[in-house]
């Protein structure tokens, strides 16, 4: 089940503008060649071509568009309807009657036929035009240096959770990178308060309904739009998303109604066009398990990010350098229990659901994957997360659909920070620095994420930082960069002074492991550091080379 339909059960989201329309069956048809047609800059904007360029991503056969006289050749069988076609998959999505299936099984360059459901027949198909619209206002700044709790509104708390409130501070609100987001529907956006200086800046655009084949995604469900919010929206004093200064390109792929595979190959030409377009991020609150037709459902076992449509769509786009981030899913409390695909994915950042405490949400679905990925990856709030509506009020819900955006933004900013870093690595920074990082489980995966300790450790791999220091400290952990030491022996002392005379050392933690990427985290759950400014803390970090002494470069606050 798309996981947009059991936030609306969760949160009590109303749907709109529900009238018959005409489905019949549809079908992928796949190829097997593809003679090359075109050159990259036919296909790809300057963007899409910069970001390969930057990380020396090739352009390949599978970058190539469908071969267009395959294409002519299925359009000319009678009571057939091209949808779309999809490069990746090396085929078109079609309506098509019975009989024109069976004339399009002889056709001697079709490799293989599949039956995706029922899906609405296009009346006009339109041509993808992605469109901006502008609004004028007296005031558009969009700021976030030096913000104050109240200026985030009901989103302080989601965001302070994993660190996107530091990372604001420190300059990063995903200024010049662009995030797809892919829905159900986008319900009066562009009217609503979160999004018109967003407008104002040429910072919304609308890319495609691939479910609807038209240009029109500010009508059809609410849920697009309190997705959104979660990312992009400035309103101060009301709310502000994770990244507000991010370029958002929505995209609509679902129909409310219904639950079929067509869904997922409406998933994949979005990523596609996404990729095209140039983007950075996709965040996609979605994800597919069980069909309206039985046979068509996923096992747990096809679950191993290779077997679906959908998860192969989210390798290649994370293989083009596009940071892809997927809700675990809301099936955590009933009889399926798992997470869906996409997000059985080993490159997709999936996300599950937090409540503030940093405790699972009971409906957020869990891992591993087929294969023993570890899924979720990272976690955010998703119990009571605060979103906006088409009213332009805010209002709280549960669901991995919101947990997901709320990341992606944070995400963006660490993207922003680190133009040149490869994807991989930012998301292997990521899941390192999470909360439960050296335990990982099947509720939390790595555990909440803590953006600002991923953005410092990168910062410090960039650099090129050979000596171990602490990097941050609360009472339960220490977070250490360990430089270029890969096995460590730890001592973790914390000193007072007796009657501000006598020096007394006490012993609160040790142990010996491996670093990850130059970062351990020792856990100190068993002998919390006492909030006290009479404390510090020492490590006697051990390497096979040398022994280190690290002095906290703060103490212990009270507050964290």
């Amino acid at each position: 089940m798309s996981l947009h339909k059991l936030s609306f059960v969760l949160i009590g989201s109303l749907l709109i503008g529900s009238t018959a329309i005409a489905q019949s069956d549809a079908y992928i048809v796949e190829f097997k060649d593809k003679p090359a047609s075109v050159d990259a800059a036919a296909v790809l904007s300057k963007k899409s071509l910069a970001r390969r360029a930057k990380f020396n991503i090739p352009f390949t056969t599978e970058d190539q568009p469908v071969y267009r006289g395959y294409k002519m050749a299925i359009s000319q069988i009678d009571s057939t309807i091209i949808r779309y076609a999809l490069k990746w998959h090396n085929g078109v999505v079609i309506n098509a009657s019975k009989t024109a299936i069976s004339e399009i099984a002889e056709l001697t360059f079709v490799a293989n036929i599949r039956y995706v459901g029922q899906a609405e027949i296009p009346q006009n198909i339109e041509q993808p035009k992605f469109i901006t619209p502008v609004v004028k206002l007296k005031e558009s700044a969009i700021r976030t240096d030096n913000l104050v709790p109240e200026d985030y509104g009901k989103a302080y708390s989601q965001n302070k959770q994993i660190q996107i409130t530091d990372l604001h501070q420190n300059g990063y609100n995903g200024k010049g990178v662009t995030i797809a987001v892919f829905d159900a529907g986008f319900n009066a956006i562009d009217k609503i308060p979160s999004f018109l200086k967003h407008q104002a800046n040429g910072l919304l655009t609308f890319g495609f309904d691939i479910a609807g084949l038209d240009n029109v995604l500010n009508i059809k469900d609410n849920h697009g739009t309190a997705v959104t919010s979660c990312i992009g929206s400035y309103h101060k004093g009301e709310y502000i998303g994770s990244a507000p200064l991010a370029h958002l390109i929505l995209f609509r792929t679902e129909y409310a109604a219904t639950e079929y595979p067509i869904e997922e190959l409406n998933w994949c030409k979005a990523a596609e066009l996404a990729d095209s377009a140039g983007v950075d991020i996709i965040s996609s609150s979605l994800g597919y398990n069980q069909y309206d037709d039985k046979s068509l459902s996923y096992t747990h076992k096809d679950l191993d990010g290779e077997t679906s449509y959908s998860s192969k769509a989210a390798r290649v786009a994370s293989q083009k350098g596009i940071i892809v981030l997927n809700s675990a899913g809301n099936s955590g409390d009933n009889q399926w229990r798992k997470i869906g695909t996409p997000s059985d994915a080993a490159a997709v950042l999936t996300i599950g659901a937090a409540d503030k405490n940093g405790k699972p949400g009971k409906f957020s679905s869990q891992g591993y994957n087929a294969l023993g990925t570890v899924k979720p990856d990272i976690a955010a709030m998703g119990v009571l997360a605060s979103v906006a509506s088409p009213s332009g009020s805010y209002y709280r819900g549960y669901g991995t659909s919101y947990s997901t955006p709320i990341a992606a933004g944070g995400v963006a900013c660490l993207v922003q920070a680190f133009t040149e870093t490869h994807p991989d690595t930012i998301k292997r920074a990521i899941r390192i620095t999470a909360s439960q990082s050296m335990t990982p489980d099947s509720f939390l995966g790595y555990g909440v994420a803590q953006l600002n300790t991923a953005a410092d450790l990168l910062l410090l791999k960039k650099q090129g930082a050979v000596l171990p220091k602490i990097m941050s400290t609360t009472q339960n952990f220490v977070n250490v960069y360990t430089g270029n030491t890969n096995i460590i022996e730890y001592q973790v002392f914390q000193h007072r002074k007796f009657l501000l005379l006598f020096n007394i050392k006490k012993k609160v933690a040790e142990g010996e492991n491996k670093s990850n990427m130059g970062f351990y985290r020792i856990n100190l759950s068993d002998s919390p550091l006492k909030c006290s400014k009479r404390y510090t803390i020492k490590i006697y970090l051990t390497s096979n080379v040398d022994t280190y002494e690290l002095k906290s470069s703060e103490l212990y606050n009270c507050l964290n």
